[in-house]
């Protein structure tokens, strides 16, 4: 081929002519060379256009196709030419829908707006819905690229499963590619595509109407989710030698998928896999809590949904972080080679072999027995009369690499007297990660764990200090290794492994080493949408809003009509699943503009103002839809004033239990602990069920098996519906 000159080629498919191939010479610019000739040729009419509706482009390195079906048809850079039977696969769909004849065309003419699509909002949160919509806006307007900021608590993954759904049933995607940062995070889309039933489902879970898959050697099936690792698809397509680049493969064409996902997309986007989304041929929606410059780079500025940890605190999705510095600790370089950061993909700012700043040797043992002194100071509200009464919370120590954790592993156990159960080294090198990470999550022993590097997507809700050891020069990195801390936790689960203490209210970063000079600001960063390489910009902070502000908002929510069902305003009934799940989303409501207010908010304005009653006797806990149930009733004037409604349950638990011993049914302290556990899940979520008994704290004592044993095979059932009508 001759490709000094420019050449045009007829493509056949099934005897058909159905486009046309243009050839530059090598350096030539294609679009205005393609745009040209469209001018120029008379040939290029609508109906040319609608018997030969694919037009590629290319000078032997870059490819560019356009494909004229589409609503408004322009040229995008492909990775090579499409198959044969991929082309003659869009002719029959063209054939089939002639008003939508591409997954483009269906996107704009067939998926309905979301607020049409049989009420969704009972299956997804006010975040989810903003994003969801904002995302298929963006898919409309023909926009290949688009990010969604969510922070932690916002809801990443089942917005991602939400956008799947409904562009499988609506627009009929053949299939979606769903990219995570690594394994747990991969089985955790898996159990949430199974567990997900859309709006317009009759029940059904996703995986009974469509196929999801973890990526393997096998072909990918004809249509659904296919879940992969980044690692794992990179290797595939790059023939088992990432060195050598993405290389093309015949069963896995660029045109495999309809849409990809990719989670955590500020790793997807370094240098060693951004590739990847270059290869498929597909729109690309990223999701990430912490919009680097490099991935908004990459995702043409196309930032279309922003919520941000500060908002997620104010939402109670998260908690805040505070810091605790000690004195100043002198550091030493430590080389860190050997490292988790080569599982976790590297980091622009930090490249393999740097030296890390790291406390060690005697300054490491100055630092440990500080943060253990310094206890009392950072949790005030758990401290007795001696600081031993005070129990280690759960603690993530970040260390510079394998052998500066080994001894801080080491330091950890003699400075708190304590032995191997007490602080575990983690590391995706060997052992068993997963494990241990199940092990510090849900037991009272392992207090610490020592890591080298991120810990992205692991939710250890239970988790209260971040201890830094080491420096960290990136700010995107170091807002990551935050939010493994601003999990936020029920009261009771907290308390089941965390001895002493009442309620996760934030989380303390002990800083011996000054890290945070690095860090002004707060972990995430809202960017203005906009295009190309313009400047972002940060919205300028909320005014606060006094007290007087908030229960004037809440109050004119509620004459504008916006109140609960009446049946919960009156008390006179039982509150079923379905109920609290209306409850819930109906306080979320309240977060939307023009309100912007959570119960936490509103409760706290009117505990200043002298309205509420709370048992003194009681840990206070974060306060919720129920809670909100007590306001609205105050306000109805069916009560004189709001107590919390943990303060209700418990007072139900406390005069059911005497009322059993007055009447010759007593209950030992094992049933009494099952019982004090149920009321305070009940409190929390307003009403309890018998699935949650195999969760923390209930798998402390064998979960239902040690139920069943407590109060026997049938009084257990009947107790458990006992409490279920005596506490609601």
């Amino acid at each position: 081929m001759d490709w000094t000159a420019g050449t045009d080629y007829v493509l056949r498919v099934d005897d058909q002519s159905v486009g046309i191939v243009k050839v530059q010479p090598r350096g030539t610019d294609l679009r205005a060379g393609i745009a040209r000739i469209r001018k120029a040729d008379t040939s290029w009419t609508a109906s040319a256009e609608r018997r030969m509706p694919y037009t590629y482009a290319t000078d032997g390195v870059q490819v560019l196709f356009r494909n004229g079906d589409d609503p408004e048809p322009r040229l995008r850079e492909v990775f090579t030419f499409h198959q044969p039977a991929t082309v003659a696969r869009w002719l029959r769909e063209a054939a089939a829908d002639p008003q939508a004849p591409t997954f483009q065309a269906r996107v704009r003419r067939r998926l309905p707006d979301l607020c049409d699509d049989d009420s969704p909002r009972d299956s997804l949160g006010p975040v989810q819905y903003a994003a969801v919509r904002a995302f298929e806006s963006s898919l409309k307007r023909g926009e290949c690229r688009a990010m969604v900021q969510i922070a932690v608590g916002g809801g990443r993954m089942i917005t991602a499963v939400a956008v799947a759904h409904r562009l499988l049933r609506h627009a009929r995607a053949r299939r979606v590619l769903f990219l995570v940062d690594r394994l747990e995070l991969e089985t955790q889309a898996l159990a949430t595509f199974s567990a997900y039933s859309g709006p317009s489902d009759d029940g059904r879970k996703f995986t009974e109407s469509y196929r999801v898959e973890r990526f393997g050697p096998a072909a990918v099936s004809s249509q659904g989710v296919v879940v992969s690792t980044v690692p794992r698809l990179h290797n595939v397509l790059s023939g088992g030698n990432p060195a050598s680049g993405v290389r093309y493969r015949p069963d896995l064409p660029p045109e495999s998928f309809d849409l990809v996902i990719a989670d955590d997309c500020h790793r997807s986007v370094s240098s060693r896999w951004r590739a990847l989304l270059d290869y498929f041929d597909a729109p690309v929606l990223g999701l990430t809590a912490t919009p680097s410059d490099q991935a908004l780079e990459v995702f043409q500025g196309n930032l279309i949904s922003s919520y941000t940890f500060e908002e997620a605190v104010a939402d109670g999705r998260a908690v805040d972080i505070t810091v605790y510095h000690i004195g100043s600790i002198p550091t030493r370089p430590k080389w860190a080679a050997d490292t988790l950061e080569e599982e976790f993909g590297l980091d622009v700012q930090e490249p393999l072999g740097h030296r890390h700043s790291a406390v060690t040797g005697k300054e490491l043992n100055d630092a440990l027995t500080a943060f253990k002194e310094g206890l009392p100071s950072m949790f005030p509200e758990r401290a007795g009369l001696d600081s031993r009464d005070v129990v280690l919370p759960k603690t993530v120590v970040y260390a510079a690499n394998d052998r500066h954790a080994d001894e801080v592993v080491d330091a950890v156990r003699t400075v708190f007297g304590e032995g191997p159960n007490f602080c575990q080294k983690v590391t995706l090198k060997g052992g068993s990660p997963y494990r241990l990470l199940s092990q510090f999550r849900n037991t009272v022993e392992l207090r610490v764990i020592v890591v080298v590097d991120l810990l992205t997507g692991t939710d250890i809700a239970p988790v209260e200090c971040l201890l830094f050891l080491r420096d960290v020069k990136s700010s995107n990195r170091y807002f990551q290794m935050l939010a493994v801390g601003t999990r936020p936790i029920a009261s009771a689960e907290l308390r089941a492994v965390t001895p002493g203490a009442s309620a996760k209210t934030r989380c303390v970063v002990v800083d011996p080493i000054n890290v945070t000079r690095h860090h002004a600001g707060h972990p995430s960063t809202t960017r203005k949408r906009g295009r190309g390489k313009e400047a972002y910009e940060a919205p300028a902070a909320a005014a606060p809003v006094d007290d007087d502000e908030v229960m004037e908002r809440w109050r004119s929510f509620l004459r504008a009509g916006n109140g609960p069902a009446r049946k919960l305003i009156t008390g006179t009934m039982h509150l079923a699943d379905r109920d609290v799940r209306r409850l819930h989303s109906w306080a979320e409501s309240l977060g939307q503009p023009p309100h912007g207010l959570t119960a936490e908010r509103i409760w706290s304005a009117y505990e200043r103002a002298g309205v509420t009653v709370s048992d003194p006797r009681r840990p206070r806990a974060q306060k919720g839809p129920m809670d909100l149930l007590a306001i609205v009733r105050y306000e109805a004037g069916l009560e004189p004033h709001p107590r919390p409604y943990r303060d209700q349950v418990f007072d139900r638990l406390d005069a059911w239990i005497g009322h059993q011993g007055r009447t010759g049914r007593p209950f030992n302290s094992d049933q009494v602990w099952w019982m004090e556990h149920i009321a305070d899940g009940t409190a929390a979520y307003g009403h309890f069920a018998a699935a949650s008994l195999d969760a923390v704290p209930f798998t402390l004592r064998g979960g239902t098996s040690g139920f069943l044993r407590a109060f026997g095979e049938q009084g257990a059932v009947r107790l458990l519906d006992e409490l279920r009508s005596v506490l609601t």
